[in-house]
């Protein structure tokens, strides 16, 4: 009789172990892997949304702010771009109202100086704050926003001709809104949006 080699069930039970403590280490570190890119990736995205509404703000499609305590807010929906122009890197489609660009003008009207901002959330309740394009980071981007950035994303609508209105504060500007005599000046803000902003009038 020849003998037959086979694996013991002690051996095939070793085996098992071993994938299975394989894959615990591993999942994990995949499945980190992939969010970190989806996370750069609705970073990438922002940065094309500023890009892309700077260059048709400075073509003259809307009105920049001309003094300390003017902003110009365009919402994405307007962005003139298709590559994730509708959907975020996470799979969400773009809340437009609270997805925009906040434009503000930290010179002079005689010599103005244009910062520009960013604040993005999708249906999938990924979200980053208004932020400052020179300091968008991965590490910015929050899940379960729906619960958590109340506070921190304000919902702007407007019209495709600027809406006009004034506010108190506006989240994510505290940092550069302007004084007079220690008192903070209301944003005079011109908002322009298209179809994709839930309550925008036309």
């Amino acid at each position: 009789m020849k003998n037959k080699k086979a694996f013991t069930l002690i051996e095939l039970l070793a085996v098992i172990v071993i994938l299975g403590v394989l894959l615990s280490i591993a999942i994990p570190q995949v499945s980190q892997y992939i969010t970190n890119s989806k996370k750069e990736g609705f970073v990438s995205s922002a940065r094309l949304f500023v890009d892309s509404l700077r260059n048709d703000a400075i073509s003259g499609f809307y009105v920049l702010p001309s003094r300390s305590n003017d902003v110009t807010i365009i919402t994405l929906d307007l962005a003139t771009m298709q590559k994730s122009k509708e959907k975020s890197s996470f799979g969400g489609r773009w809340i437009y109202s609270k997805s925009y660009v906040a434009i503000i003008n930290v010179g002079t009207g005689e010599n103005p100086d244009y910062r520009y901002y960013i604040a993005s959330q999708d249906s999938k309740d990924y979200a980053m704050p208004l932020t400052e394009e020179s300091l968008l980071q991965p590490e910015l981007i929050v899940a379960r926003a729906k619960n958590k950035m109340e506070v921190t994303i304000q919902s702007l609508c407007g019209t495709r001709e600027g809406y006009k209105r004034q506010y108190a504060t506006i989240s994510g500007l505290d940092q550069v809104q302007p004084t007079s005599g220690g008192t903070k000046l209301s944003w005079n803000a011109t908002i322009y949006s298209g179809d994709g902003c839930s309550g925008a009038t036309e």
